[in-house]
Formats: C-alpha cells, sequence, structure tokens
C-alpha cells in the first residue's frame, strides 16, 4: 500500500471515535522505524477529513484523546463537546463504549483541556499476575493522581482481549486512610464515591482491542492522594487479561457486587487491570511530563506508598510555584521491558512510545529511561540501541515534545562495554534535548558497575532512598518551558 500523505494543518481523523490530527508518518512493528508520509501504526481507519472544519466551528471540547480543548468552560453537550462517533467505540456517539463531552459550565474566559493525571502502559498480563475469576465481581483498584481537577473522565482498554469485555459499573472515590497514606486495605470513604456513565449508560462493553473514555463527571480529584477506582465485571471476560503488572498498590477482588461499600474482602493482586488513565479538565497551559521506561522506573520494591522515582518528581514539581499544578507525570515504567524488543506479552519500548506517548499532545516533554534489559536479558548491541533512541528523539521532536535522556544505572550484571557505549552516545552526542543523569546520582564513583550501597537494593534496581535521589536530581527548570514551533 502506497504511503498517504497527511498534513497536520488541513486533516482530522477519528480514532476508535476519537478526533484527532493526523500524523506524517507510520510506525513499522517489524522494522522499529516510522515510515514518513503515512498515518501512523493503527490509526488509518476511520479518517474523517471533515473533522477539522467541524471542529474550528463548533469549538469541540473534549474529543476522546487528549487532544481536546473547550474556550467557553467545560463544554456543553452532545456533538459538540463530545467526539461524535456512531460505533460501539465512539466516543460520546451511539454505541456501547461511547463516552460524551465535558457538562457544559456555562461562559469562562479561561480555556481549559483534558489533562492526564494519571496514566499507565499497558501490557498482556501473565499467567503468573492474572486474577481470580472476574465475571460479575468487584474489582477495587488505587492509583496516584498527580494533579487535581473537579471534573475528570477515565480510559479503560482491552486492547489485549480477544473476546468483548462487560463492564458494569465503574466508581471513583478517595481511599479511606488513616495511618498510612499509601494503603487504605481496601477501603474507601463512601461519601465521596461517584459513579463514571458511557454514553449516558452505567455499563460499558469494549470491543476487542479497543479503549473507551467515561462521559466526564464531577470528582473531586486531589493530586498525591491515594484514590480508588471501583468496577464490577460482567458476564463476558477474556482469557487474555489487559493490566499492569507493576502497580505498587494492591487490588482487591470481591465477590459480587460490592463495589460502593466502603470495605470489600477477597483475594488481593499487586496489579492493575482494564485501567488505563485518567484525565482532569485544566487550564490551557497545564501540560504532561510522560517517561519511558522500565522496572526501575515502574518503581520495583514500592508497594502501597507514594515511592517511586517520578513520584518524588511529582513531589519536587509541585513545590516548585513555577510548575505546581500545571504540570502531570506519566510513568510509562514496565518492569522487565526491552526498549527495542517485544516479547509474548510486551510491546517493546519504542512500539510503547508510539501508544502511550503519541496520542496524548499535552504530553511536551519525555525522559526516556530504558535499555539495561536489551543488554542483559536480550544481548543487544549498543548500535540498536542508540537507533531506538534516535528513532524516538526525531519522531517526539516532530510532534513538538522535548526529550530528556538518562545513561543507564550501573550494575554488574550484562556487558559493561555496551551499557558504557551507550551512555557515552548519551552523555556526549548532543541528540537528547538534554541529559538528567541518574547514573551519577545513584552509582558508586569509585565502581561503575555498582549502586552506591545507601541507595542499593539488589545490584540492579535502587532502593526507596536511590528513588528519592533519582527524581531529585531532576533540574526543574528542564519543565519551564516547551519546544518551540
Amino acid at each position: 500500500m502506497s504511503a498517504l500523505k497527511i498534513d497536520k494543518r488541513d486533516v482530522a481523523w477519528c480514532r476508535d471515535g476519537k478526533f484527532d490530527e493526523g500524523f506524517t508518518d507510520r510506525f513499522d512493528e517489524g522494522s522499529g522505524s516510522f515510515e514518513a508520509g503515512a498515518p501512523r501504526r493503527g490509526m488509518e481507519r476511520a479518517w474523517a477529513p471533515w473533522a477539522r472544519s467541524l471542529c474550528a466551528v463548533l469549538l469541540i471540547g473534549a474529543c476522546g484523546d487528549s487532544k481536546s480543548t473547550d474556550p467557553v468552560g467545560a463544554g456543553g453537550t452532545g456533538i459538540v463537546a463530545g467526539a461524535g462517533g456512531t460505533g460501539t467505540a465512539g466516543g460520546g456517539g451511539a454505541g456501547t463504549a461511547g463516552g460524551g463531552g465535558a457538562a457544559g459550565s456555562g461562559g469562562g474566559a479561561t480555556a481549559r483541556a483534558w489533562l492526564p493525571s494519571w496514566a499507565t502502559t499497558i501490557q498482556s498480563t501473565e499467567p503468573n499476575n492474572l486474577p481470580p475469576a472476574l465475571n460479575g465481581n468487584t474489582l477495587r483498584q488505587f492509583v496516584w493522581p498527580t494533579v487535581s481537577g473537579s471534573e475528570i473522565r477515565i480510559q479503560l482498554s482491552n486492547e489485549r482481549g480477544s473476546t468483548p469485555v462487560d463492564i458494569q459499573k465503574v466508581h471513583i472515590a478517595k481511599a479511606l486512610t488513616q495511618a498510612d497514606p499509601g494503603n487504605s486495605a481496601g477501603q474507601i470513604d463512601a461519601a465521596t464515591d461517584v459513579a463514571f456513565t458511557f454514553a449516558g449508560a452505567p455499563s460499558v462493553t469494549i470491543p476487542v482491542g479497543q479503549t473507551v473514555w467515561s462521559d466526564p463527571v464531577a470528582f473531586n480529584l486531589q493530586e498525591i492522594v491515594l484514590t480508588a477506582v471501583t468496577m464490577q465485571l460482567g458476564a463476558t471476560v477474556p482469557p487474555e487479561i489487559t493490566g499492569h503488572p507493576g502497580a505498587r498498590t494492591t487490588s482487591y477482588i470481591a465477590t459480587g457486587d460490592v463495589v460502593a461499600e466502603q470495605s470489600v474482602t477477597g483475594e488481593t493482586r499487586d496489579r492493575w487491570y482494564f485501567i488505563n488513565a485518567i484525565e482532569v479538565m485544566a487550564r490551557e497551559d497545564a501540560y504532561a511530563i510522560a517517561v519511558l521506561g522500565d522496572s526501575i522506573t515502574d518503581g520495583y520494591g514500592v508497594l502501597n506508598r507514594f515511592g517511586r522515582w517520578t513520584d518524588y518528581l511529582t513531589l519536587a514539581i509541585q513545590n516548585d510555584p513555577q510548575l505546581a499544578d500545571t504540570r502531570s507525570v506519566l510513568n510509562f515504567g514496565m518492569g522487565a521491558n526491552n526498549l527495542t524488543v517485544s516479547g509474548q506479552y510486551q510491546d517493546s519500548g519504542v512500539v510503547r512510545y508510539g501508544r502511550d506517548v503519541v496520542p496524548r499532545d499535552k504530553i511536551k516533554w519525555l525522559i526516556v529511561f530504558e535499555g539495561t534489559n536489551d543488554i542483559i536479558y536480550s544481548a543487544v548491541q549498543a548500535p540498536a540501541i542508540i537507533a531506538a533512541y534516535q528513532q524516538i528523539i526525531q519522531s517526539a521532536h516532530a510532534e513538538g515534545i522535548l526529550v530528556y535522556g538518562s545513561p543507564i544505572t550501573p550494575t554488574n550484571q550484562g556487558d559493561a562495554a555496551i551499557r558504557a557505549e551507550v551512555n557515552a552516545w548519551i552523555r556526549t552526542s548532543g541528540e537528547f534535548d538534554q541529559v538528567i543523569d541518574f547514573a551519577a546520582a545513584i552509582g558508586d564513583p569509585n565502581d561503575p558497575n555498582a549502586i552506591l550501597p545507601m541507595y542499593n537494593n539488589d545490584g540492579l534496581h535502587p532502593n526507596i532512598p536511590g528513588y528519592e535521589a533519582m527524581g531529585n536530581a531532576v533540574n526543574l527548570s528542564l519543565f519551564y518551558q516547551t519546544r518551540p514551533n
């Protein structure tokens, strides 16, 4: 098939019922590169050449993806504020998986837009990480938002399922924590419990390989406050569960419908299933920082506490008067992930970049910190790792994203010569917009293959003080300005 030329200025498209701008290249999983002059991988369907004009005339608000603004408050209703799709995955149209636009709240001088406050990267859950039977049962999961908002929506994913998934209801509430702010033992503050709807209905069926957005709902989402998402699954649940094993919070599975109950009892898993992102309606100049990484970014060793290095970065941002309330942090770390090589259950970091970062135009900064698993477990050589960095940098720059890279942190595993070659390129090539040197932050200056004892967990991963040192090593001025057009 010949490449199709797409001009971002003139074409809008609808992917899975979500309006978006066209892109000028396609990601090819086989070659691991972007093909110039064609729409992105998985985004060739449902072209809507009239959508840009319609958006311009109607000032469409919440259009399914993050690529939506609303200059008159939070929108209106129906097609003016939603993505007017009509298929099963349409955003706000007639269909089982629709999600409407922002509810109108009258006029206002400040333009607003959907901003991801929390998001994760997904995979097909490995057999040893699967939940117990979910059909008809309640699943309660916990997340840490990074930006506050009073109007929110949630994205659910069945991208790895071989059948549709039926979800009877989805609620959100603040976790009921007492002495430990990171662990509610599965309890919620029932007085804060709010139900999501999907095209006006409490239930939703997510088609195979799709994501869905809820309708917007009023809820006081608070940054760095443990928040519960509770759902009851329906009769149809695919054997392949779309999820994220490295949740670093405990999820609870209970029999039947106890979605709105304060406490749930049953089995537990330290995993996330089906939840993908939570967005808030925020001021238009609020943007997101994305981090592409492996288990070190995913927070190996952390459980039920705000203790990943990206969490410490979030804390620092919220204490910076120039950044507070206008920068979210999205952790796209994935344990055991390779930058260059996809596996049975996981996409490579390069592929995940195309899924998790590119479609979200609120992402203006990307930190790339991945490659150690390629060296340790897949014997990938330095040129291939460097080529992957270059592909991401080139594509991200075309999307208006500043890209920061970090040298791979020290370890006594894998080929040290390959790691040294990769790190020398990161530090000296000048291809990353800036270098954030996590290796220097936690490495032993007397041993290039070791983490400082005070920051060491197991020779590969940092401990909690090590994550804190990494988060505090980031120069916050890197996020004061966006990439010039």
